[in-house]
């Protein structure tokens, strides 16, 4: 089958575990015999760069171009907000992305088109497959149909009146998706709480776990515990909250590494925070294989979000590295973690909730270990193979 894979971000560009998770959907529907061609933005570099520019890439053909708007999508946390109220206006049809698109699906000639997320190639997208009639599977990965900036942050509004007039717009521009997949319930709850895809098949499609090679029963119960924080370096991902929880914390015994993914543009302002306590190591590492490592090698996983997550690929790769997790109790998370069992919640915002699990995990390594295991299990089913094999068959069923 021939198939066209559209998202803002494709590697080396790349913000979060979608981006990643997109590559090696890409990857896996290659290996399973299908034509794949990619349509990705990249950040300016010259007017040649406003055409489709094609190149092979691991047996895929990747058309990658600048889409005409202000700047690029990763750019936009250095801008002021004006600038970029006047960027999201022009998301919402990117007349210059409805060209190339049109363009290099005449070439391609797809008999399936699969996107991930749009913000910066253009909310026109679905309007544009629609009119060639072709099949269309959106999989959702945030919020940003509901929120321009793609969150919802715990304890703010986003039902305000600007909100619903944007939701309104977003949702007639994706109304012509046949078919949308989530990874967790609740995501797809506040998509139909907001009208969204009111004619479209919609499926619960828990993202596919990496198989890692489970190496927990090497683990001791010596102290330091290793613990592990793997994300952005920003505000609302809560690692500025969890190092002033733990600078606080009087109780020793365990090393928290903290581990930056996508940009790092506060990796310096992290370090000076956590300078001269020998229980922070900051990495700032690169290679995918360096931090699967230290997922393997770690006792408890921390997610200490500010925002409303949907499934973080954290999670995942840490409950299937042997490695159990202890996480904030929001959004589609409680349905990746069995309290008790492969982690813990505790509630949002709260560090005392926070601190008193964490001060059980310390004195009970053993249940740690007994926790990594049971969630090296968990996700057995959840297989990169069998989710590409879904979502290229289309098979998604109503709710």
């Amino acid at each position: 089958m021939r198939i066209f894979f559209l998202t803002n971000l494709y590697p080396p560009y790349v913000r979060g575990g979608a981006e990643y998770l997109g590559a090696q959907l890409v990857a896996e529907l290659v290996r399973q015999g299908h034509q794949v061609a990619v349509l990705t933005a990249v950040p300016w570099q010259s007017v040649k760069r406003f055409g489709p520019e094609r190149r092979e890439e691991g047996g895929v053909q990747v058309y990658r171009f600048y889409p005409l708007n202000l700047y690029h999508y990763l750019t936009a946390s250095k801008l002021l907000y004006p600038i970029r109220l006047l960027w999201q206006i022009v998301n919402l049809w990117n007349f210059h992305t409805s060209r190339v698109l049109k363009q290099v699906i005449a070439e391609v000639k797809p008999e399936l088109v699969v996107s991930f997320n749009l913000m910066g190639l253009g909310f026109n997208v679905p309007r544009v497959i629609a009119s060639f009639k072709l099949p269309h599977v959106h999989v959702l990965h945030d919020v940003q149909l509901l929120h321009p900036s793609g969150l919802f942050m715990w304890g703010a509004t986003h039902r305000s009146v600007p909100m619903r007039i944007y939701q309104a717009i977003t949702r007639w521009l994706f109304a012509p998706v046949t078919s949308v997949v989530s990874p967790s319930a609740w995501l797809l709850h506040e998509h139909q709480q907001g009208g969204f895809f009111p004619l479209a098949r919609r499926r619960v499609l828990p993202n596919p776990v990496p198989p890692f090679l489970v190496t927990a029963h090497t683990k001791t119960t010596a102290k330091p515990l290793q613990f592990l924080y793997v994300g952005q370096f920003e505000v609302h991902k809560g690692v500025f909250w969890l190092v002033e929880a733990l600078r606080a914390f009087k109780q020793r015994g365990f090393v928290l590494h903290l581990v930056a993914v996508g940009q790092k543009p506060r990796v310096g302002e992290l370090k000076h925070e956590v300078e001269g306590d020998p229980r922070f190591q900051v990495h700032d590492l690169s290679s995918q294989g360096e931090i699967d490592a230290l997922y393997q090698a770690s006792h408890l996983t921390l997610v200490p979000s500010l925002c409303y997550e949907n499934s973080p690929t954290t999670i995942t790769k840490s409950l299937s590295a042997g490695t159990p997790v202890l996480a904030v109790n929001l959004g589609g998370i409680p349905e990746l973690v069995i309290e008790g069992v492969t982690g813990w919640l505790y509630a949002p915002g709260d560090k005392q909730d926070f601190l008193r699990k964490l001060s059980w995990c310390l004195v009970h390594p053993a249940e740690l270990l007994a926790a990594g295991l049971a969630g090296s299990r968990a996700f057995t089913e959840r297989t990169l193979e069998r989710y590409a094999h879904e979502l290229a068959g289309s098979s998604v069923v109503e709710h």
